[in-house]
């Protein structure tokens, strides 16, 4: 089960994660038993956990530390077991350090982290994800599944996706729907990724051997603190990779 945090207000985020008593606000008809109830003895998916409000944040830091709750509008205390998944794109420990969201709750949350890299972070899975959302909305769309031009895939490759995985789904779907051809050139993609020229290499381009080699030292060095860390990743001497840089640069 699954929940979207930023998409309701707070008073309706309260709801549907408590529940509410007939009668607790305008509107509340019956007793209606809110997500941690009805995902008893099962997971439930915060996404976009940064959003919440500090009240929010509150009761659901003491429903993670007690597991029960109180419904909005009621005294009597629900015990259920449920698995809690929280997801966010904003940085938590920075909304802690501003103000903004709870230290302890942060923590009760962060037992286990897993940190997925955004989408510039991992480029070798641009054109994968493209190519499967080629096949998901070509076939929505009732049409054979077309191929992206070389001159799109480079495109896309060298964008950055500040957007991330939606970004890119969404630029998919919208070559699909303007480009009937079946090869899709990047005159079919938004002006912010179409203008991006000239591309940087990418393995399995069509680019030499030291395009590829440059590219990869440059994002390298530019990501590691030390040109040590950095020659220890690339598996070659401190001196052989500053050469190289200078050259590069």
């Amino acid at each position: 089960m699954k929940l979207h945090c930023a998409a309701l207000a707070e008073s309706l985020l309260e709801s549907e994660l408590f529940g509410h008593e007939r009668g607790s606000f305008t509107g509340a008809v019956g007793r209606r038993d809110g997500r941690f109830f009805q995902a008893n003895h099962g997971t439930l998916f915060l996404d976009e956990i940064g959003e919440i409000s500090p009240a929010i944040q509150v009761k659901l830091l003491r429903f993670l530390q007690e597991r029960e709750f109180e419904r909005v509008g009621g005294n009597e205390t629900i015990s259920v077991d449920v698995r809690v998944l929280a997801a966010t794109n904003r940085n938590l420990s920075h909304l802690v350090g501003e103000g903004k969201f709870r230290e302890d709750l942060f923590y009760r949350l962060n037992v286990i982290e897993i940190r997925v890299p955004a989408l510039r972070e991992r480029p070798e899975d641009i054109l994968r994800l493209a190519r499967r959302f080629l096949a998901f909305f070509a076939a929505s769309l009732g049409r054979p599944v077309p191929e992206l031009s070389k001159e799109a895939e480079a495109m896309m490759v060298s964008y950055r996706w500040p957007g991330n995985v939606r970004e890119l789904r969404n630029a998919i779907e919208r070559a699909l729907i303007l480009w009937p051809a079946d090869v899709i050139s990047r005159e079919a993609f938004p002006d912010r990724v179409a203008s991006l020229f000239p591309v940087r290499p990418f393995v399995g381009g069509d680019f030499s051997l030291d395009d590829i080699e440059r590219e990869h030292i440059l994002r390298v060095t530019g990501r590691t603190g030390t040109l040590e860390e950095a020659a220890e990743i690339l598996k070659i001497d401190t001196s052989t990779l500053w050469r190289k840089r200078k050259r590069y640069e």
